[in-house]
């Protein structure tokens, strides 16, 4: 994904401090002239970066920067697109729209904190504010001044609703402006160019970026096998905080209590540290109050669709050998079925140099699991990849060889267009009976090939959301002072199909509470669009999924009071406007949450779990570690069950 600190930027929160200091003054103008010659023709876009610079940049470059359309001005805008310019002056040229991007943010801010200490704001008032998919910039700064009226007088509402009075909802937000003005005036050239770099790169292509030396050094961190912090990225989303990314092994992810999409509000240290509202702070700064010291406590403020709660967390190594397959054998009509949740294709790369078949790795572990079902007499499988991200392509490719005779298993282009097909006439199968995957929209990647595989073959039945789209191979080449990733290569299905951007449709989807449009490749306008290449030669098995499976699944979601209620709250939540009536944003809240009581009962009622009489006693409930059914797996070990009785 291209970083953009200010609109839907990638930064990890696994991170320990940086020792990275720089050496002689970057000549900025040069770097970029490296970057723009660097892109021309590498990259499977078969694009020359020039193709991009013209009069309409200046459009789809402000754009990214300013997404919410909350900073800039029509008049901006006019003044940008009258300048002529040429691959000599680009870097200048977009260099002067930061300088006024940064000029707009700050007046922003100080025309806020004025608001809070001029203002009078009656919260009584019927008025709403859009906070998503505003249509266009302000025309005048009246226009503008009216909307960040509004978006203060809901920062004071959001403060009081957790139980602080007007005025000392007020206090805290003027606390929070003082931070984030401080915070601006700390901005370094270095962060101004990786904007600017990064967002005329994200203009070429959604995953192309630039590194800086620093960017560098943050990167090979994230890529070893073990990190420090509570194993997350964040994402920033409406001036707010947004959980991207749980990685395998880390506190995040065994808290059970943090989810992707969850936003962060506030931060505290230590068990008694004054919570912090870092709504609006940069994503740096953020990162900066999460990560600490192995072994220390962090306290998050985590609000998603059952609400808010604090987590405390306690911050540590980020172990992948932590992130193993998990796997539990369960007993439905007198029959049973397996079920492994595997949370990355995992693998120790450098034991995988000397023996393949004695390392740690997720196909290997897989294996083992499978040896065990089949000692057990187990009829089925329900394979879980959601929230996968991905991971080792070989894994991938392994583990597929384990549910099928032989045969291709994915097909890669390059951007010469040689086509490489990963295929073996070899049997490696080890399980042969019936298989259900369930997958979700961050199933991703290594996770889209194997499930894309199966379904292919007719192997599995596919079921849960629409998977991510993730189907690009990028690669590292350096600039002048630092590097620039682009995609180099993609991946295809052994139908043909690309992976990217379309994902894997399930055979069978189930509802979920995420809005799919927030999420994945095709969120992107300019995400790549690859056409079907020729099939490779496989041999496919009857199809699993027929009419009548299709009604038993139809019928079942139809009669289950969680997905009818968890419909019901998707509708609520899909009206974009947001109500500035305090009292009425007070029952919206109630209604909010006896409507999540309910869900998170019914969820709970499937595995015979204790019921929440309050939505207070569910917020204070220290969560199991036993293995728990949720509505999904339930659903698919129905299907199971139908697909081993045929």
């Amino acid at each position: 994904m291209a970083l953009n600190q200010f609109s839907k930027a990638l930064l990890l929160i696994v991170l320990v401090g940086c020792s990275y200091q720089p050496e002689d003054p970057i000549d900025y103008n040069q770097e970029f002239q490296s970057i723009l010659t660097t892109f021309d023709n590498s990259s499977i876009l078969d694009l020359n970066a020039d193709e991009y610079i013209n009069n309409t940049l200046f459009l789809n470059f402000v754009s990214r920067l300013d997404g919410q359309k909350i900073h800039f001005l029509e008049e901006d805008l006019a003044s940008f697109e009258d300048s002529q310019i040429s691959r000599g002056n680009i870097y200048q040229n977009l260099k002067a729209v930061i300088d006024i991007f940064y000029q707009r943010y700050e007046e922003s801010l100080k025309k806020r904190r004025e608001l809070l200490t001029n203002h009078n704001f009656d919260l009584n008032i019927d008025e709403s504010i859009k906070l998503n998919d505003r249509e266009r910039f302000f025309t005048s700064s009246h226009e503008k001044t009216t909307y960040l009226r509004k978006l203060v007088k809901n920062e004071i509402i959001i403060q009081m609703l957790d139980g602080k009075a007007q005025n000392e909802a007020i206090a805290e937000l003027k606390t929070n402006y003082r931070d984030r003005l401080s915070s601006l005036s700390k901005v370094r050239d270095e962060d101004k160019f990786g904007i600017l770099a990064n967002n005329f790169l994200s203009l070429i292509d959604p995953h192309s970026s630039y590194f800086s030396a620093r960017d560098l050094e943050n990167w090979n961190l994230r890529m070893n096998l073990s990190f420090e912090g509570i194993g997350a990225i964040l994402g920033y989303e409406n001036e707010v905080a947004k959980i991207e990314e749980l990685m395998p092994g880390g506190p995040a992810i065994k808290s059970k209590k943090i989810s992707v999409g969850d936003k962060v509000l506030k931060v505290g240290q230590g068990r008694t540290g004054r919570m912090i509202n870092v709504r609006g702070w940069r994503l740096d700064d953020i990162v900066e109050k999460i990560r600490g010291a192995d072994g220390s406590i962090v306290r998050l403020e985590i609000e998603n669709q059952s609400g808010k709660e604090i987590i405390e967390l306690t911050r540590g190594k980020v172990v992948l050998e932590e992130s193993d397959a998990f796997s539990e054998i369960i007993t439905r009509e007198n029959t049973k079925v397996g079920y492994i949740n595997l949370p990355s294709f995992y693998s120790d790369s450098e034991c995988m140099r000397l023996s393949m078949y004695s390392c740690k790795s997720a196909a290997n572990d897989v294996q083992k699991i499978l040896r065990d079902f089949k000692l057990q007499d187990v009829e089925g499988l329900v394979f879980d990849l959601r929230n996968n991200g991905g991971g080792f392509l070989h894994e991938a490719d392994y583990l597929t060889r384990l549910f099928i005779d032989s045969g291709p298993t994915v097909q890669i282009k390059d951007s010469n267009d040689n086509i490489n097909v990963y295929t073996t006439w070899r049997t490696n199968r080890t399980w042969s009976k019936p298989v259900v995957v369930l997958v979700n929209k961050f199933s991703a990647s290594a996770s889209e090939i194997f499930a894309g595989a199966l379904q292919d073959y007719n192997r599995a039945v596919i079921m849960g959301q629409e998977t991510f789209g993730k189907g690009s191979v990028q690669r590292f080449t350096d600039t002048l002072n630092g590097q620039i990733k682009f995609t180099d290569s993609l991946y295809y299905r052994v139908s043909g199909q690309p992976t990217q951007i379309y994902g894997v449709t399930p055979n069978l989807l189930i509802p979920n509470l995420i809005n799919n449009d927030d999420y994945g490749e095709k969120r992107y306008e300019n995400a790549i669009k690859p056409s079907a290449i020729n099939s490779a030669i496989y041999f496919v098995n009857n199809p699993l999924v027929d009419d009548n499976i299709e009604e038993i699944h139809k019928q079942a979601l139809s009669a289950s009071a969680y997905f009818s209620l968890l419909n019901e709250i998707k509708e609520k939540e899909a009206n974009l406007e947001i109500n500035l009536n305090y009292e009425k944003r007070v029952r919206e809240r109630e209604r909010s949450r006896t409507d999540s009581l309910k869900l998170i009962n019914l969820r709970r009622e499937i595995s015979n779990l204790k019921q929440f009489q309050t939505y207070e006693e569910y917020i204070e409930f220290e969560e199991e570690d036993e293995f728990a059914l949720d509505a999904e797996i339930d659903q698919s070990i129905n299907i199971l069950l139908e697909l081993v009785e045929a």
